[in-house]
């Protein structure tokens, strides 16, 4: 046996050695394992290989390669390269035919393979052998060289996008597959496709679920056995540039484009709950909307870890606003500085926070931070729901309804909603939450942007009041001045604690902010004897008089008419935006309760906003009734009956 044959004989024996030594000019970097697998079976005996391999993988190179080294060992006699298109085919017969011309050291193996008909789409080679360019779809007439029919088929890439849009298509292509390219083959043929899954029920889908096949499907990134993502072919896509290409395709909303081209993974776009035509982005600026927020916590923090997913929207009508959503993977301390970051930039009314994790590990702190700042934040415990996924599918009526709407991209959302229900879901978790935290009708329907001040301060010489009221841990207060029948609400404060802890630094920070000494008023509820929650006795500590004001409710109609009433061409009540609280619960806060059968209460939602509302309530009310809040005949009534009247009392503020 001479050198040469010895050559041929090891090249025989071994195709990847053979498709390494032949081909080093197209290998500029080492391959990966994975790639011996694929040439070894293209040179195999199997009627039918499908190779799934991410973009970039090099399946149709090794194609490139496999075909000429066929040639040489006269493994075929008719050679048939399919494309998408004529065009794609006889591209890629372009890449097999330069092999032929110019590399030297397949000759070398080979000798000269080049024949007597040397054209665009088809080569007779000197060994007598045909290589054919065909678009898919065409017609096979004129497909046998002399009489012999197709004994090897190459697939490359023969389906876009369009092909698989509908039943009707997918149907027509897998139909010329299977019934008009096969049949037309050699009984002994040997087929080979190169595909990307654009759909479950796409041609290489079929295909893959075919008895017989062999399927290599190799995704850019596996996952190891710790559970960390590896690239791979890291010589050539190291797992630090492929993360970086997911992360811009999830920016995009492309999720399902990098599963298909990359993780070869199929999907179908009809079965999805949320498409990308669902997603419209119109942006806008937040001023007096009610504003909510839900944070889905993590648990941990490694690397596989779910993310802190966290929401912040607007219900207008029956709109969803989306003003921002993000997940990341946050520690607990971040987590709790995230709750007042969004504070500082929307001050929702209410600020959700799955139920388990705060009381695990979130709590305290946000208690500690809220001291420590000075600050009490709307936060509100909630339940996570039991079936996580039925949640998240809640949002896709409104979805497409297109009555959700981006202020900004919200690509960390669009992406998770996109991939759901795999991937990462905690962005949408949270959304979810939107429809469980959504408020019943609004007390005073009728606020608006109108009634918000941005630099509203008391009138000097003018009498100053705080409509305060309390539950037994927690006191609100309203500071707020009547002028000429109009009202002006300046600022508010709600803390948490009991009445006689906290009223003397509401009462002390009140006088600082209204420039004098402020004028005490408080509900009905506070003057009865039995049903007090013991603050009046705190304020009387301080030493300081708490005049008393109505029932709330009666003054619901009079601030109804103020909202809708000018004065001196301004509106009749103005909240100044320092008023965070007053102006949420107005814009929404305040709102009926909404009862488990969908029902709307005829009484307001329990909560800090119906406890800080009917403490103001309770002083306009007197305006109502006639009573004087410019201090020259407020002493006239002194007292109140246990419905709110108030009355000239003998006892005087003794009472």
């Amino acid at each position: 046996m001479t050198a040469q044959q010895e050559i041929l004989r090891r090249l025989y024996r071994d195709r990847p050695l053979a498709h390494k030594a032949l081909f080093a000019h197209r290998h500029p970097v080492a391959s990966p394992p994975f790639h011996a697998e694929m040439q070894n079976d293209w040179h195999g005996p199997s009627r039918g290989v499908l190779d799934l391999v991410f973009r970039g993988g090099a399946k149709s190179t090794i194609a490139e390669e496999a075909i000429p080294i066929m040639a040489g060992f006269r493994e075929f006699k008719n050679c048939l390269i399919i494309g998408e298109n004529a065009e794609r085919a006889v591209a890629r017969l372009h890449a097999v035919k330069r092999e032929f011309e110019a590399n030297d050291l397949l000759r070398q193996a080979f000798g000269d393979l080049r024949g007597a008909t040397w054209g665009e789409d088809r080569l007779v080679l000197s060994t007598g052998a045909a290589i054919q360019a065909l678009g898919k779809g065409q017609s096979l007439r004129g497909i046998k060289h002399e009489d012999m029919r197709p004994d090897l088929v190459f697939g490359d890439d023969l389906e876009n996008r369009q092909d698989v849009s509908t039943p009707e298509h997918r149907k027509k292509h897998l139909d010329w597959f299977t019934l008009d390219l096969l049949p037309a083959c050699d009984p002994d043929y040997r087929v080979r496709v190169a595909a990307t899954p654009l759909h479950p029920e796409s041609l290489a889908m079929v295909l893959a679920k075919t008895p017989g096949w062999i399927v290599h499907t190799y995704p850019i990134y596996y996952l190891d056995e710790n559970g960390e993502k590896q690239s791979s072919w890291p010589e050539r896509f190291p797992i630090k540039d492929v993360l970086h290409l997911e992360q811009t395709y999830l920016a995009r909303g492309q999720v399902q484009g990098f599963k298909q081209e990359y993780m070869c993974q199929s999907e179908a776009p009809e079965t999805k709950a949320f498409k990308q035509e669902m997603f419209r982005i119109e942006p806008q600026v937040r001023s007096w909307q009610a504003v909510y927020s839900m944070t889905d916590p993590a648990r941990t923090t490694n690397k596989d870890s779910a993310d802190t997913g966290h929401v912040v929207w607007s219900w207008i009508g029956p709109k969803l606003v989306i003003w921002d959503a993000a997940g990341a993977q946050l520690m607990p301390s971040e987590i709790v500085d995230l709750q007042f970051r969004i504070w500082d930039e929307h001050h929702p009314v209410q600020m959700g926070i799955e139920e388990d994790g705060l009381n695990q590990f979130l709590l305290q702190p946000l208690r500690q931070e809220q001291v420590k700042r000075g600050l009490t934040i709307p936060i509100q415990p909630l339940k996570a729901p039991v079936g996580k996924f039925d949640f998240i599918r809640g949002l896709q009526p409104f979805f497409q309804a297109r009555e959700v709407q981006f202020a900004k991209p919200l690509p960390d959302l669009q992406a998770q909603l996109l991939g759901f229900p795999t991937g990462k879901i905690d962005v949408p978790n949270a959304l979810a939450y939107a429809l469980k935290m959504r408020p019943g009708a609004p007390i005073y329907d009728d606020f608006n942007g109108r009634h918000i001040g941005e630099d509203l301060r008391p009138l000097a010489g003018r009498p100053v009041w705080l409509a305060l009221n309390a539950t037994r841990s927690l006191v609100t207060g309203v500071l707020l001045q009547v002028l000429d029948g109009s009202i002006r609400v300046f600022a508010d404060w709600v803390r948490e604690g009991e009445p006689g802890a906290v009223i003397r630094d509401i009462i002390s920070e009140a006088n600082v902010e209204s420039g004098g000494r402020v004028r005490l008023t408080a509900g009905p509820l506070h003057f009865d004897q039995y049903n007090n929650v013991g603050l009046r006795q705190a304020v009387a500590k301080v030493p300081l008089e708490l005049r008393a004001g109505v029932q709330p409710e009666r003054a619901r109609d009079h601030i109804r008419a103020l909202l809708r009433a000018e004065r001196q061409g301004m509106p009749a009540l103005m909240v100044s935006s320092n008023a965070r609280w007053t102006l949420n619960g107005l814009a929404g806060g305040y709102s009926r309760a909404l009862l488990k059968q969908g029902q709307l209460a005829e009484y307001a939602e329990e909560g800090v906003y119906r406890t800080l509302l009917e403490g103001f309530e309770s002083f306009v009310g007197l305006l109502e009734l006639g009573g004087s809040t410019d201090g020259e005949d407020g002493d006239r009534f002194n007292a109140v009956t246990h419905d709110g009247r108030r009355y000239t009392s003998m006892l005087g503020n003794k009472r």
